[in-house]
């Protein structure tokens, strides 16, 4: 038993039998239609006729229910806004005022992993301050220590990052008042015993 071969059509033929252009099935192709042998090397397209048809019953089913037929005008509209908002973006990348994603992405890491070492190594940047502070004042300097230290890591997360590197701090434990200095230096000296 021989099986029904499928009756397969040009472009022009099958517009011959649709009642339309050549070009219309262009525009059609480059829409979705279905095409069943491409056409390479000189060799014309070939088109299904009823897949043709049952494709262009669904986009009209797809028109009704989408509240109406398609506008080409509407369409042609919204492709050119979408062009248009694709050459301003175009535009604005090559002035860099706008920046890809991936290079945001990047910098932004950079900068999370920056505040998070410093914010690590705060306690022990302060510790001698906050020491220092409790041997001469006591509480009360502990608090205003520790109130000074916290404003200076919100001003140094609010600025530039030179002030995030430990060195900054550093130099702020080289300026410590002279009397604490001096008994640090007491307290890690041996001491000498008394002979008795």
């Amino acid at each position: 038993m021989r099986t029904k071969q499928l009756e397969l059509f040009t472009r022009k033929a099958l517009a011959q039998r649709l009642g339309k252009h050549q070009q219309t099935l262009v525009k059609w192709t480059a829409a979705g239609c279905p095409v069943a042998k491409p056409g390479r090397r000189g060799k014309p397209s070939l088109y299904d006729e009823i897949a043709v048809r049952a494709w262009l019953q669904e986009r009209e089913e797809i028109a009704r229910t989408a509240g109406g037929l398609l506008d080409l005008a509407q369409e042609r509209a919204r492709l050119a806004k979408a062009q248009a908002a694709l050459l301003t973006q175009t535009r604005l990348a090559r002035a860099r005022e706008l920046v890809p994603a991936s290079d945001v992405e990047a910098v932004w890491a950079k900068e999370v992993t920056a505040v998070r070492n410093f914010l690590l190594s705060w306690s022990q940047l302060i510790a001698d301050r906050v020491t220092n502070a409790a041997v001469l004042e006591g509480l009360p300097g502990v608090s205003r220590e520790l109130d000074r230290a916290v404003r200076e890591a919100l001003t140094n997360l609010s600025t530039d990052h030179p002030t995030l590197r430990p060195t900054a701090i550093k130099v702020r434990r080289q300026n410590a008042p002279a009397a604490y200095r001096k008994r640090k230096r007491a307290a890690t000296r041996p001491q000498k015993r008394s002979s008795a």
